[in-house]
């Protein structure tokens, strides 16, 4: 089973990217999916799906790494669903419960949801066709104009590493753990919530027991092979392909149409 954060080794036209390429490309479709009008939000949204295929990576596994973020994203519809003001729309809304809710609203909800998907998206295809080497690799080079000014940009390098290390853990540790208590005959769904209640806490500490065990052991690996502050040599390559130039070339092509619709449209 596919954990989120985790690099998934592949050949594909996106794997062989350059890495700086796909972080600026990542980075300004963040920028420009909550910056444009919905309309375009949609579009940019259906051809970030291109780059999905064409990396070999099934639609399933895509799921499988929204997934943890499922009750985030109910949280964030059904918040703009019951506490949108509706501007502008005629009277005599529904209600439940004694929550109001109207069209605007879930125009809202639905069109915020759908531009926080697209960045889950971006981001979940950056890690998943990058290696964490290639990746730090990228971020040092952007960082680098900092060491100017006595900015650590290795040790935040070395940060950015070892959380997308950790994160997968983080995953395993909680499926290692649930299936633990499934075996021991646990049912979440049969319990109230005062027993769902404590199970989750009791989930949560040993989950952080477990992580904070591992960086424990990953602090004295580091130590044992004399790892020191400082600039360090690196296996990855930054180097611009055909490829890279052509890629960077419909990106900002289709950037610029994009941004005249807006603002045409606007």
């Amino acid at each position: 089973m596919y954990h989120t954060g985790s690099f998934i080794r592949g050949r594909s036209l996106v794997h062989r990217l350059d890495p700086r390429v796909k972080l600026s490309a990542a980075l300004v479709f963040s920028i420009f999916i909550l910056w444009v009008k919905p309309s375009l939000a949609l579009a940019s949204g259906v051809i970030l799906l291109f780059p999905v295929l064409i990396s070999d990576i099934s639609l399933r596994t895509l799921v499988q790494a929204i997934k943890p973020l499922l009750f985030l994203i109910v949280l964030i519809f059904m918040v703009h669903v019951f506490f949108s003001d509706g501007s502008g729309e005629a009277p005599g809304g529904q209600t439940f419960h004694g929550l109001s809710f109207s069209r605007t609203g879930f125009q809202e909800a639905f069109w915020v949801v759908w531009r926080f998907l697209c960045l889950m998206v971006a981001a979940i295809l950056l890690t998943m066709t990058t290696a964490p080497s290639q990746m730090i690799a990228a971020v040092k080079y952007f960082l680098k104009p900092l060491k100017k000014v006595r900015v650590p940009v290795d040790e935040l390098a070395v940060m950015l590493l070892l959380a997308l290390k950790l994160m997968p853990i983080l995953l395993t540790e909680k499926e290692r753990i649930e299936t633990a208590q499934k075996s021991r005959g646990y049912d979440a769904s049969r319990s109230g919530w005062v027993t769902r209640l404590k199970s989750f806490s009791h989930l949560t500490s040993k989950i952080l027991t477990g992580v904070f065990r591992r960086a424990d052991e990953l602090a004295l690996a580091m130590d044992a092979r004399n790892f020191r502050r400082g600039e360090r040599s690196s296996l990855a390559e930054l180097k611009l392909t055909s490829s890279d130039y052509i890629v960077m070339g419909l990106l900002i092509f289709f950037l610029i149409i994009f941004v005249a619709l807006n603002s045409h449209f606007g």
